[in-house]
């Protein structure tokens, strides 16, 4: 029996999410669940048809100390694949990687 092992692509394990969030592409509020983040990138689950190379506006809000902390950044569209009749879309962060790194803490600790 031979067994195949497909090569990651990824530098960095994603953590799984299950967080609402609003896109804004164009002018236009978009609703998706994140599904999972990673120190470069979160992915989402969305009904909306996005492309590839587009820029994003992510907004989303984390439990912070008996509130809660919003949180605003733009992001490239890596890929939008299509699973059944919705889109999975993965994007990379166009943030500072010390003010991300801050982020996924509270992210991952949330």
């Amino acid at each position: 029996m031979t067994t195949h092992v497909k090569n990651e692509k990824r530098q960095h394990i994603r953590i799984p999410a299950n967080r609402p969030v609003v896109m804004v592409i164009n002018d236009a509020s978009i609703f998706a669940t994140m599904t999972d983040f990673s120190k470069h990138g979160i992915g989402f689950i969305t009904q909306a048809d996005v492309t590839r190379g587009d820029t994003v506006e992510v907004h989303f809000d984390i439990s912070y100390k008996k509130g809660f902390h919003a949180f605003q950044f733009k992001a490239t569209v890596k890929h939008c694949l299509k699973i059944e009749d919705k889109r999975h879309v993965g994007v990379r962060l166009k943030i500072d990687e010390n003010q991300y790194t801050a982020l996924f803490d509270e992210i991952y600790a949330a």
